[in-house]
């Protein structure tokens, strides 16, 4: 990742564009602001209707499951979802803790999703037990300490109680990977500090 001068660091901060706010900062004020607002997944498989504050809710239990699991800032967090609610659990739970999120598009199939695990080296990889044509591989996340699959033990990473607030993170920091197919054979992991 490329380092910031100093310098523009602090005109930057100075004239208000950035702020010290890590992406679980952000998240967390923008939820408070609009707990109420519907959330709906239109799916033939995993329909949802709720609101922010319930997936939120999820969200939240499942950053505290993670925690008492060893995972922190600056971890990684990997997930390869449709756009279930779900998806977004893991990705604001990843937020929350100042963890590394790396969302993998749901149809990459087992070359490309073994290159980004190997690539990345995730603590916690979450997947579908099914979804199409693809079917949750065991042998490919053997390496990672924690796996969650939605539609078979997903549910055993919530713990009871939901974590409270975000940790503290580098704002500076990577706190997103986003893979792309590239114009060679492998994903192209693109990073975001946050």
């Amino acid at each position: 990742m490329r380092t910031i001068p100093a310098e523009l660091v602090k005109r930057y901060e100075a004239k208000g564009w950035w702020t010290r706010d890590t992406m679980g900062d952000l998240l967390a004020r923008g939820l408070r602001a609009a707990p109420q607002a519907p959330f709906r997944v239109h799916s033939d498989v995993r329909p949802w209707a709720g609101t922010f504050a319930d997936v939120e809710l999820v969200a939240r239990r499942l950053a505290a499951g993670l925690r008492g699991r060893g995972v922190g800032p600056g971890d990684v967090i990997a997930f390869q979802l449709p756009n279930w609610m779900e998806a977004a659990a893991v990705f604001w739970a990843s937020a929350f803790l100042g963890a590394v999120v790396v969302p993998i598009v749901h149809f990459y199939g087992r070359k490309e999703v073994g290159y980004i695990l190997d690539s990345v080296a995730p603590r916690v990889f979450v997947t579908a037990q099914r979804f199409g044509r693809l079917e949750y591989q065991p042998d490919l996340c053997t390496a990672v300490p924690v796996v969650g699959v939605v539609g078979d033990d997903f549910d055993e990473l919530l713990a009871e109680d939901p974590l409270p607030g975000v940790l503290a993170a580098d704002p500076a920091s990577p706190a997103l990977i986003a893979f792309t197919s590239g114009t060679t054979r492998d994903p192209k992991g693109a990073l975001r500090a946050g």
